[in-house]
């Protein structure tokens, strides 16, 4: 029998679920944010230096400690979306989603015929590689298989009402760096019209009941419980609380400014 996604879970028992980004080539860091207790990893096939072999590893071990694997795949292509399910992600995040056809047929690539468009092969890894039943397996699919979205440039933001529209989408994000990119405001992610985009932006896919995702890049505890409260002040219960690189990053510094290195 095939295990729920644990971030239904996680919403059913605290109405929110948290993860974090895994942007290394490394199983040891999901097993790591896994066994710290997160719902979710996000393994970042967009900024991270791997590809499916690696990230079919890295899905295995968050899988293996009870954590859902979702997968930020690197370009929104019916392929790529394929090989990720097929793998065993329990859901994709689809960077710089900007109209509501092309998320129509994201989506359509995430389920199976007649509902969508997904290639059936009844022994891939995500069927246990053929023991568990198609009818079973099919069914656990259009349950369970999570479409995460991510606005990211004035485009999106443009035609986001009809974005959050499309049936089918679980839960949208800003993305709040290319966004600021994109609005001419040079990767400054907390610049008062961006936060004031993200909030506007958030209101109005609940308002549609599309769940939100909030990101939180700092790593400091201080920082992140303000960040957590202000994002579900906005509603959001998909939450990403920093990465693996930016813990390490932040960790590094601190050790050689101990040394007096920097």
């Amino acid at each position: 029998m095939l295990p729920p996604n644990p971030v239904f879970e996680a919403f059913d028992k605290r109405n929110v679920a948290y993860g974090t980004f895994i942007q290394n080539n490394s199983p040891e860091n999901c097993e790591i944010a896994a066994g710290a207790g997160l719902d979710f990893v996000i393994i970042d096939m967009e900024h991270g230096t791997f590809g499916i072999e690696s990230a079919a590893n890295m899905i295995r071990a968050a899988e293996s400690c009870g954590t859902a694997p979702f997968v930020r795949i690197p370009e929104a292509s019916r392929a790529t979306v394929l090989k990720v399910l097929d793998a065993g992600a329990v859901g994709i995040i689809v960077p710089n989603v900007e109209s509501a056809e092309q998320l129509r047929e994201v989506i359509a690539s995430t389920r199976y015929a007649p509902n969508g468009t997904r290639g059936a092969c009844p022994c891939v890894r995500s069927t246990g590689h053929g023991i568990v039943d198609w009818q079973t397996s099919t069914a656990w699919a259009e349950k369970n298989i999570m479409v995460v979205a991510l606005v990211e440039t004035k485009a999106g933001v443009d035609n986001f009402a009809e974005i959050v529209a499309v049936e089918g989408l679980n839960v949208v994000g800003v993305g709040q760096f290319d966004l600021s990119m994109s609005l001419g405001y040079a990767g400054d992610h907390k610049h008062p019209e961006v936060v004031r985009k993200q909030a506007e932006m958030n209101q109005l896919a609940l308002a549609n009941g599309v769940d939100v995702l909030g990101v939180i890049f700092e790593s400091e505890a201080a920082p992140i419980r303000a960040g957590v409260e202000r994002l579900r002040g906005q509603g959001a219960r998909f939450i990403a609380l920093t990465g693996d690189r930016f813990v390490l990053a932040d960790t590094y510094r601190s050790v050689a400014a101990a040394v007096n290195l920097r």
